[in-house]
């Protein structure tokens, strides 16, 4: 996300939760025709790279086989940002999810999740073989931004410093305390989830050999060089960044299912719609749960804890070689 879309993102979460504040059906409907009216430049972008790819190829920030399909995907998500603007849709998600279809911070949420999801899915339209040609190596400074923007995002969201005093934020994103019996049955989840994650892996080797090869190709590009304090910051700032976004802030809104199907797919480097898409799903769910069973926080420790456990069987892995 460039400083464009990060300056649009907020001023579009200021603006929800000023109407929000308003509580004014006529602002609400205004909010919800801004929306409908901001995803017409995406949809004539798309519309362009499909019919005129020649001219348009240079603008593209990633280099894809096909443009066409490039300028699919732009159609797509600006078709779900106009559908799910208009207040009939939402009444027929409520019966789906816990949204409030009058709420413009719900609106946005939709609308942003789409955009999230599919710029994501844009990065492997080429194929995980030419995912892996394209992908930088990870920079620590550079994820710990992301992680810290999510972060900033959760919390505009939920109306911090606008509509909820810092108590208030808190409460409605989970982050309450932890007491003993939570961090041990917390350490009970994360061997749960090692373990899902072995035999995810296990299965996908059987089913589809040459992909796994890629996916590790694709991991060895982007934490070359990584030691132990790599890997504990990356745990660190997902455990933290991810779950307050994701848990604390969109699954009371998207619900639990809708939810951990946008993290499943947003974890673009196992690629789409495989045994390891599966797994981040059932990983997803559990996490979710555990949340609506505890809070935030203990999901928080579980997430970290299991992505450090991961992270040290790699390094072992990586010593025994």
């Amino acid at each position: 996300m460039g400083i464009i879309e990060i300056t649009l993102v907020v001023g579009l979460i200021v603006l929800a939760n000023v109407v929000k504040k308003q509580n004014s059906d006529t602002f609400i409907k205004l909010f919800d025709l801004l929306l409908i009216w901001l995803n017409a430049p995406l949809f004539l972008l798309g519309v362009l790279f499909v019919f005129q790819t020649s001219e348009l190829r240079s603008l593209v920030s990633i280099q894809l086989d096909s443009p066409v399909a490039f300028g699919i995907f732009l159609q797509a998500t600006a078709v779900w940002g106009v559908i799910v603007s208009f207040r009939s849709t939402r009444h027929s998600l409520e019966k789906w999810m816990p949204i409030d279809p009058h709420s413009p911070l719900h609106t946005l949420a939709l609308v942003l999740s789409g955009y999230f999801a599919g710029s994501v899915m844009l990065q492997v339209v080429g194929g995980l073989e030419n995912f892996t040609e394209i992908l930088p190596r990870v920079s620590i400074p550079l994820f710990l931004g992301q992680q810290a923007g999510f972060v900033l995002i959760a919390f505009l969201g939920v109306g911090a410093l606008m509509r909820r005093d810092w108590r208030a934020v808190w409460q409605r994103l989970g982050l309450g305390p932890v007491n003993g019996r939570q961090l041990l049955e917390a350490l009970g989840w994360i061997a749960l989830l090692v373990l899902l994650q072995a035999l995810g892996g296990a299965a996908w080797n059987l089913i589809d050999p040459e992909q796994v090869a890629q996916v590790e190709a694709l991991s060895e590009r982007l934490y070359e060089g990584f030691g132990f304090w790599h890997w504990l910051a990356l745990a660190i700032g997902a455990g933290i960044g991810e779950e307050i976004l994701f848990r604390g802030a969109l699954q009371p809104v998207l619900g639990i299912w809708f939810t951990s199907l946008l993290f499943a797919v947003v974890h673009v480097q196992y690629g789409l719609l495989n045994p390891a898409t599966l797994v981040l799903f059932l990983l997803a769910l559990i996490l979710g749960y555990i949340k609506q069973r505890h809070n935030t926080t203990v999901a928080i420790f579980v997430h970290f804890g299991y992505n450090l456990v991961l992270a040290l069987i790699t390094l072992l892995a990586a010593t025994a070689v």
